[in-house]
């Protein structure tokens, strides 16, 4: 449980943040659910690190991630073809 301070704001539990990519400068958005607030991170993050990635992306992966998976993928002689 949380309280809300007298500006409004309440802590995302740590454990939440992470695992659904509640970084630091991240917009959130909030929704009413009738008796209850939904709270949704309206940009899309990386699912390996959690970092920022472009809305369009293919994957749900941030750039650094994916030349990070081929220069692994690459270094196992299995080429880029897929």
């Amino acid at each position: 449980m949380r309280r809300v301070d007298k500006l409004g704001r309440i802590v995302i539990p740590q454990e939440l943040r992470e695992k659904h990519g509640l970084n630091e400068g991240v917009t959130i958005e909030f929704f009413d659910k009738g008796d209850e607030i939904a709270v949704k991170a309206s940009e899309p993050f990386c699912k390996l690190c959690k970092g920022k990635i472009h809305e369009k992306a293919v994957f749900a992966l941030c750039e650094d991630c994916v030349d990070k998976i081929m220069r692994e993928y690459n270094k196992k002689g299995r080429g880029t073809n897929f």
